[in-house]
């Protein structure tokens, strides 16, 4: 199992930072401690063990979900403008955009961490009375995993959590749900940015069409003479018009000009 998406240096940093200050600040108050062990059960039922990743405790749980909140709310309406303009997320960065914003907002909120060694388990000690979130991410293959918990403790307790298959939610961690929801909004403003499209389209095609048949009948009028013969210069006139306008041929030889 390889480690999770990599963070950036001040996730890492405030994780050891984070964790020093908790247990000096915690010092002659009752607290808690968290553990358990981190794994996923396969498809193929093979067990993936999280060894040599990180755990990271996320507090106060409020502020932490409201910013996650506000990140989403402001992707969404990214994707909904995206939409209007023709564009897919992944053309104008607004994926890249919103996992970035994710992982350094949440990194301002973690108060402590641990490694999970090779027997993939952690444990966080002396944390004060709260309601926190257990953070933790890893890949296997080409999927990214994301291991997302919420968890409250009390002065004296010790707390049992594992991050498994029923604690995996990476599609909602990073604002999945909110796709999903806006997957009708966005369907509608595609199918009508394709009709204006549409309809662009077929106005100039009109205009052609009305401008070769017009250049057409000109051609003919102009190039015959008293005796109803026709000029053989005709053939450049009529060359003219359809570089002027040009035309679907099969359209055009339904025409009589």
């Amino acid at each position: 199992m390889r480690g999770s998406r990599t963070k950036t240096a001040a996730l890492v940093a405030c994780g050891v930072v984070c964790r020093m200050m908790l247990s000096t600040s915690c010092q002659g108050r009752a607290t808690g401690s968290v553990s358990g062990d981190v794994y996923l059960l396969m498809q193929n039922g093979d067990v993936k063990r999280g060894a040599g990743n990180t755990v990271f405790l996320l507090g106060p749980a409020d502020s932490v979900l409201a910013t996650r909140g506000r990140i989403c709310a402001a992707y969404g309406q990214q994707l909904v403008a995206s939409a209007g303009q023709g564009n897919s997320p992944s053309q104008d960065g607004a994926v890249g955009e919103m996992l970035a914003r994710l992982d350094t907002s949440l990194a301002r909120w973690v108060v402590a961490s641990s490694k999970t060694g090779i027997n993939a388990h952690y444990r966080i000690d002396h944390v004060p009375s709260g309601k926190y979130v257990l953070w933790a991410e890893t890949t296997i293959g080409d999927n990214a995993y994301t291991w997302w918990a919420s968890v409250a403790i009390a002065g004296g307790d010790s707390v049992s959590k594992d991050l498994d298959n029923s604690t995996e939610a990476h599609a909602a961690v990073y604002c999945g749900q909110v796709k999903d929801s806006l997957a009708p909004i966005l369907a509608r403003v595609a199918d009508s940015l394709a009709r204006v499209r549409d309809s662009v389209a077929n106005f100039a095609e009109r205009q052609r069409r009305q401008g070769w048949l017009l250049c057409m009948i000109r051609a003919r009028a102009s190039l015959k003479r008293a005796d109803g013969v026709v000029e053989g210069d005709i053939v450049d006139r009529q060359r003219e018009c359809w570089s002027k306008f040009p035309v679907d041929p099969l359209w055009a030889n339904r025409q009589n000009p």
